[in-house]
């Protein structure tokens, strides 16, 4: 209409007559302005709606892509891990193989170093136990004799009493080769119950021709009834039979030449074998020698206080029974007294609920 800034410019026109006072009523009405009102709030409300629709989808995408990229390098940080991973434990099982092959190769160098030792002592002892054969056989051939010329003059008699003597000599050199036989032989590394009192006796028979011609006394002291260790018969001879030469050896030049052993059965000393709180049995070796120099030493390989030439030994003797000893979970210890030396070995106590290791 453009009837001024104060109307609409497109208003719906109504009339209407007033016959009461005579007058005729005329309006205006701007009904586009309430449409356009409630166009432009649903127009806004929708806008809201897409508006927050495509945030949500944004986040939701550039989660996802983030996620993505995450993931992403996840899987590369696990894949180079995993190379190092299988590149670690191709390593460390080439580390195991050659762990496992070192220690058989040195489990192997020290049997063989104590299947040397053994074949070392029988090579020290072997003049002494050829008396200790020659001896009787010259005393069967005599008593065989003697049995002969019995039998021809009718004295039954006296010819059964020579059999007799023959057949105790016969026992006596069949122990000697049978204790000969058990200490050369090659012992498994299993601990089994040993008689510790019975190899003390077969060793005492291996050394019994040195001792005798070194003119050493023998003291032995041990129980009546059998005292069981844990360990292994032929490598416990092989220490007992070590111990009992170089104490012979030592002994040599002294005026007073005796060696007294003891079995103990026992607890061992404190800061002595038996860490997990085990019966002990301790054997002790005392000689009237000159002593131990170093007694810090004196289980070191090669280490020896004999003179060059004076003997066959290579000074492995100790440290090959320190590792036997060892081998059972025992101990062995050198020391001086005021008399001479005495070593002391601490073996473990053979229970009846042990187990063949």
């Amino acid at each position: 209409m453009g009837w001024g800034p104060y109307l609409p410019a497109n208003a719906l026109h109504i009339t209407r007559d007033l016959p009461v006072i005579g007058m005729t009523g005329e309006v205006l009405m701007d009904v586009l302005a309430s449409a356009r009102r409630l166009a432009m709030l649903q127009a806004a409300a929708v806008a809201a709606l897409c508006l927050a629709f495509g945030a949500v989808l944004f986040v939701a995408t550039e989660r996802r892509r983030t996620l993505a990229q995450a993931n992403a390098l996840l899987e590369a940080r696990v894949a180079e891990r995993t190379t190092e991973l299988e590149r670690s434990n191709a390593q460390l099982r080439f580390e195991a193989t050659e762990r496992e092959e070192a220690q058989a190769a040195l489990a192997q160098a020290q049997s063989d170093l104590v299947q040397a030792g053994k074949l070392s002592a029988l090579g020290q002892m072997s003049a002494g136990i050829s008396h200790e054969l020659n001896q009787p056989l010259m005393a069967i051939r005599s008593f065989a004799e003697n049995g002969v010329e019995f039998m021809a003059r009718d004295k039954p008699e006296r010819a059964a009493e020579n059999l007799t003597r023959i057949s105790e000599l016969a026992r006596r050199m069949g122990r000697i080769i049978k204790n000969l036989r058990a200490f050369a032989r090659q012992e498994s590394e299993s601990l089994v119950r040993v008689d510790v009192g019975a190899v003390l006796v077969s060793a005492l028979e291996l050394t019994e021709a040195r001792m005798r011609t070194c003119g050493v006394v023998l003291q032995v002291n041990r129980p009546d009834h059998p005292v069981y260790v844990r360990g292994g018969e032929v490598r416990l001879g092989q220490v007992f039979v070590n111990l009992i030469s170089n104490a012979a050896d030592a002994m040599q030049d002294s005026a007073e030449k005796q060696l007294t052993i003891h079995i103990v059965q026992g607890r061992a000393p404190t800061g002595g074998g038996n860490p997990d709180g085990r019966g002990a049995v301790t054997v002790t070796f005392e000689d009237t020698g000159p002593g131990i120099s170093v007694p810090d030493k004196v289980f070191d390989p090669f280490y020896s206080t004999k003179e060059v030439g004076a003997s066959e030994g290579m000074g492995l003797g100790l440290s090959i029974s320190y590792g036997i000893v060892q081998s059972f979970g025992g101990e062995i210890r050198g020391t001086n007294t005021d008399k001479g030396a005495v070593f002391v070995v601490h073996l473990d106590h053979w229970q009846e609920d042990d187990k063949i290791a």
